[in-house]
């Protein structure tokens, strides 16, 4: 398992939700990629770890030897998992009081994307009537949970504001094959992260 600590308050860590990966940049340029970050700088935020950051924990102190010892255990069980992507459910607080099994607060889902399950070029996107030429990044796995084909990523095309502040249900073409998607949350860099369930639009290893 590769991992990135992040000590300089100047860092910058971006998360590609194509590949799943970190990229952490100095102020200095250099940048590092790893799937798992954690975040050692002290903060008034306590959490360890937070919903829509998957692969990133926290020790934010003041209780850092409580903080490290329970980072330490999801970093434990994502190894032991097999699994690749681990987000918490909610916002998570480590306290002394209602103790609860690491894994009861995350969902543990993904395996390594083989080159079969990447796609990164050109797409449609059928959004309130709309088709909108967008740039796609996307990736997939087998869940081995539910047995389902479970794939996300970016997309990036002039989407009009006033659709998505409706409307999330879209439908991504690729080359003539389509599927059902949900748009998520915007990302910093101006596009949004999609996710499906189910066959993708892009060919995929079976």
């Amino acid at each position: 398992m590769t991992v990135i600590v992040i000590r300089d308050a100047g860092d910058r860590a971006r998360f590609d939700a194509a590949t799943e990966m970190w990229t952490v940049t100095a102020p200095d340029g250099r940048s590092d990629t790893a799937r798992t970050v954690i975040d050692a700088r002290r903060s008034d935020d306590d959490a360890v770890a937070v919903h829509g950051l998957p692969n990133y924990f926290r020790i934010p102190g003041p209780d850092v030897e409580r903080q490290l010892r329970y980072v330490d255990r999801c970093l434990h069980l994502l190894d032991r998992s097999g699994c690749t992507r681990m987000e918490a459910k909610s916002r998570i607080v480590v306290r002394r009081w209602r103790p609860r099994r690491v894994a009861d607060r995350f969902y543990l889902s993904g395996s390594a994307p083989r080159d079969g399950d990447l796609y990164d070029g050109p797409a449609t996107l059928t959004l309130g009537g709309q088709d909108i030429d967008v740039r796609a990044r996307l990736a997939g796995h087998l869940d081995a949970i539910d047995g389902r084909y479970h794939w996300r990523g970016t997309v990036v095309g002039d989407l009009p504001v006033d659709v998505l502040k409706g409307q999330r249900t879209v439908t991504l073409s690729i080359d003539g094959q389509s599927a059902k998607a949900s748009l998520a949350e915007q990302t910093p860099w101006g596009g949004y992260t999609v996710v499906g369930a189910g066959a993708p639009p892009f060919p995929f290893t079976n």
